[in-house]
């Protein structure tokens, strides 16, 4: 069905972002793609799409059946895209229109794409909702009134309206909790089967790709580094490494970072573009490029594939056990909470976002909430900020009652708090240096000018950067370095607290653990307390002390990760757990 052969695609500005890509999907299989960012696997998709940017070269055969991809007009992809190749975008939200009801927005799709009337168009629009499982009043509702997972369901069935004989998925799970992307991902399976449609699913997790895919392939600086059946053990030491890279649900498990970059392909030189990253690398790799070979059943381009090798990349710091251990029960926590509940209010509703939470953290140790989205996690982050007033209960930061503050006493507490965002690319204004944003929260807090130099490069040390990143801006940056700048700024203050709100959850695999281990460290090595909130059930194991379940506002499970891992309560927590099992890195899942 699909057919790419030697696809070189180069940017307008001369970045070759592919180079020689070859790959196959037959009808009803499922090929993954993956590979970190920067790898050329998004480019790839929109190649397939005809929305690569104008001005955009491409050499070699992608082909759909009998219809060639490259060299199309815009008039020729307003007949294939939608029609021919469907495409699930990342974020549902993106790809829906707010202001127009479900059924609008399908019947809509059907009839641009296959030239229906409206009343079949509309009959085919409750035929998509029931076959991506969502119920027929779904039609009358409009997007915000769905769940991030049923905006996902809606996009996968506006993906289908056309019919398409090739579906584009590119990360669509992405922001998901762990128990919705699961459940997208057996819809696409079972879709695969009842539909006899190919899919091109492109993600970062490898083990959750694994699981529904019939074949894997990994992409590495704009190469295909290694192609082969989902089943089969991984060859090449970077898909070896992506595979490692997912945080396990066994904290004696060691969680691998890959440390450096994707380079540039223009500044890789001649060898493997993976030489310099790589720990079984040797002279030939700097100097050859590997070109791909059989190994098993799989194509592998690597002088050194194997499956068995022990591989040697850095580690995340083991949960701090010996922080717990050394925690006063009679010294007074950082953070303790009492009865905590918060009620949004509208002039027809009450939304209950929050209730009846207990929660203490202590200096040393992180807490981890971890909850799919609307569980009341960020409405936690934002009551300990004191930018929401809880409803309910009783709230102290550092012995102050945070219920009974007001105007400079709060300003006083909030300094004394640090916070990071999800959002590395948003949360840096772009024109300002590294100094000036770690700066930031000094300037503010009113610290005399001459200390801010101590405490800027203090506060880098203690991120993990180097001092001579000062003078560059975000632009600059890669995007771990950028969430890295974001902790130092939160660290400038040195606070008692910090809340890490999803601070790695848009952030490549490869980095997360370095992430991780950043805030392991702070906890170990200058007693600072750390609420880190995730919707990733792995991440908490491997790196929080104690963790809280929530779930629509509720705690449903408080313990040791060992103890939410091994005795999950009924429901939830025991979906959750199943679910987290799913995405797991090798070798990383007790039996429980």
């Amino acid at each position: 069905m699909l057919t790419i052969t030697d696809l070189t695609i180069t940017y307008p500005n001369g970045h070759q972002a592919t180079r020689d890509v070859n790959l196959t999907i037959a009808p009803g299989e499922i090929l993954a793609l993956a590979g970190e960012t920067g790898s050329g696997k998004s480019t790839i998709a929109k190649a397939l799409l005809g929305l690569l940017p104008p001005g955009s070269t491409a050499t070699g055969l992608a082909r759909l059946d009998e219809l060639d991809l490259t060299g199309r007009s815009p008039r020729d992809w307003e007949g294939i895209r939608g029609s021919r190749i469907g495409v699930v975008p990342q974020g549902a939200m993106t790809g829906l229109n707010p202001v127009r009801r479900i059924s609008d927005q399908l019947i809509e799709s059907v009839r641009v794409h296959t030239h229906a009337a409206r009343r079949p168009a509309a009959a085919r629009a409750l035929d998509l909702l029931r076959q991506v499982r969502l119920p027929a009043n779904t039609a009358d509702v409009f997007p915000h009134q769905l769940s991030g997972g049923q905006r996902q369901r809606v996009a996968i069935a506006l993906a289908l309206a056309g019919d398409p004989q090739l579906l584009v998925a590119d990360e669509p799970t992405t922001g998901l909790d762990l128990v919705t992307q699961n459940h997208i991902l057996d819809l696409l399976a079972e879709l695969r089967t009842s539909q006899q449609v190919g899919m091109l699913l492109i993600s970062h997790d490898l083990p959750a790709l694994r699981g529904i895919a019939d074949r894997v392939a990994v992409m590495y600086s704009g190469t295909l580094v290694e192609s082969g059946p989902a089943a089969e053990p991984a060859h090449h030491p970077y898909t070896r490494a992506l595979l490692a890279a997912m945080p396990s649900l066994r904290p004696d498990v060691p969680w691998v970072s890959i440390p450096g970059a994707v380079p540039d392909r223009s500044t890789s030189g001649g060898g493997c573009a993976f030489a310099d990253r790589c720990p079984w690398a040797a002279e030939s790799c700097h100097l050859q490029r590997p070109l791909p070979v059989p190994v098993k059943s799989a194509v592998v381009a690597c002088h050194h594939p194997s499956d068995d090798r022990q591989l040697a990349f850095p580690t995340a710091a083991t949960p701090g056990r010996q922080a717990v251990d050394k925690i006063d029960a009679e010294a007074r926590p950082v953070v303790r909470l009492g009865g905590v509940g918060h009620v949004y209010r509208s002039r027809h509703r009450r939304t209950t976002a929050l209730a009846g939470l207990d929660l203490q953290v202590h200096a040393g140790q992180i807490v981890g909430v971890v909850g799919e989205s609307g569980s009341g996690k960020s409405t936690l982050g934002q009551i300990l900020l004191g930018l929401l007033r809880p409803t309910t209960g009783r709230v102290e930061v550092a012995g102050a009652d945070l219920t009974r503050l007001r105007g400079r006493q709060l300003r006083g507490v909030r300094h004394r708090l640090g916070f990071v965002a999800q959002d590395p690319y948003g949360a840096l204004h772009p024109a300002m240096t590294v100094a000036d944003l770690v700066a930031e929260p000094l300037r503010i807090a009113g610290t005399p000018r001459h200390l801010h130099p101590a405490r800027i490069s203090r506060a880098l040390d203690r991120a993990g950067l180097p001092t001579d990143l000062t003078g560059k801006r975000p632009d600059q940056l890669s995007g771990g370095q950028r969430q890295r700048v974001a902790i130092a700024r939160a660290l400038a203050g040195e606070p008692v607290l910090l809340i890490a709100d999803e601070a790695t959850s848009m952030l490549d695999v490869s980095t997360r653990a370095g992430i991780a281990t950043t805030l392991r460290h702070l906890a170990d090595g200058i007693g600072l307390a750390v609420l880190f909130i995730t919707h990733d059930l792995g991440e908490a194991v491997q790196n929080c002390d104690q963790i809280v379940v929530l779930h629509e506002g509720v705690p449903v499970q408080q313990g040791s990760p060992g103890e939410v891992i091994a005795r999950p309560n009924p429901g939830y927590p025991a979906d959750l757990v199943a679910a987290a099992r799913r995405h797991a890195g090798p070798s990383a899942v007790p039996s429980g």
